[in-house]
């Protein structure tokens, strides 16, 4: 676990970038630079520790921010962007104003997505870092948060910061909404039918954000120019449908689930096998998992 270090994290406002600030903050001089827009939000955040400053990576406005952090964990993105240009700056323009302001850091962690990938003709395939990209699944999203990977490229080389891009796979938790099977979860308390691609695996490799937290160390000395790019998923294979299961018999709800031509996607199993030798394996078992987010967030959606 990362100590005593001086740490900037974009995107503490999401799920992800939430759980990392609620680990850190108690050992590390934490950081937390965003837009903080929904009311209540900074000062939740400096009620914990965090020194929270206002800004947006897109438009360079880094007014009160250092500059000598430690390490940078740049999780905030334009997600998903409703424009190519909304997309082009809030993920690699924004990613390359913030390693030009941070360009003393030790480390700069990119967060992008296993969504770059282009799809694989086999269903079992495992996504390995040098396989083929390019893919649209949700709009700008994928090619937008690629062109960020390469600004990481381009300014670890120019600005000599050594850096390392995760691409996140579906994470899950019990902050904020819990990333994708929060949402699942949220629709199953609702009563709502959870949809589903027909014709697809639907086998996925969650990973939850506790595992992701005790990656982020050796992910960050693993940090280079040019950069370390390394899938950051799971290592157990489930079927959604098995998830939705799971939240099912844990809540006392038959599950409304409809497989669907209109909703067709790709899944994607990223391989490990990189991630596993810089940083281990996962210590949370997948469903003990999913069972004790259940257990930490169906409180929380059942009163929204």
């Amino acid at each position: 676990m990362l100590s005593g270090r001086k740490i900037l994290l974009t995107g503490l406002t999401g799920n992800l970038g939430g759980s990392i600030a609620s680990a850190l903050v108690a050992s590390n001089e934490l950081w937390g630079f965003a837009r903080y827009t929904r009311p209540g939000q900074r000062e939740f955040w400096r009620a914990k520790g965090v020194r929270t400053v206002v800004g947006d990576c897109a438009d360079g406005g880094f007014e009160g921010l250092p500059g000598d952090f430690d390490y940078v964990i740049h999780c905030a993105a334009a997600n998903p962007p409703d424009t190519f240009e909304q997309g082009m700056l809030g993920n690699p323009q924004a990613t390359a104003l913030l390693m030009g302001h941070c360009r003393r850091a030790k480390a700069f962690m990119h967060l992008s997505t296993v969504g770059v990938y282009a799809e694989n003709a086999d269903p079992a395939h495992e996504y390995r870092e040098d396989d083929a990209t390019g893919s649209a699944i949700m709009g700008h999203y994928e090619g937008t948060k690629l062109a960020a990977e390469g600004a990481v490229w381009g300014m670890a080389k120019y600005l000599g910061l050594p850096a390392v891009i995760c691409r996140l796979g579906v994470q899950y938790g019990v902050f904020d909404r819990g990333g994708l099977l929060g949402l699942i979860l949220k629709s199953l308390l609702d009563g709502e039918t959870i949809y589903l691609p027909r014709g697809r695996s639907n086998v996925i490799r969650p990973i939850s954000d506790d595992d992701v937290i005790g990656f982020l160390e050796p992910l960050l000395k693993a940090a280079s120019i040019p950069p370390t790019t390394v899938n950051l998923a799971g290592d157990e294979d489930i079927e959604t449908r098995e998830i939705i299961d799971i939240f099912g018999r844990l809540a006392g709800i038959a599950p409304k689930v409809d497989f669907s031509t209109a909703f067709d996607y790709p899944t994607i199993r990223p391989s490990p096998e990189l991630r596993r030798s810089i940083a281990g394996r996962c210590k949370v078992p997948l469903r003990e998992g999913i069972a004790h987010m259940y257990e930490g967030l169906a409180p929380k959606l059942k009163r929204k």
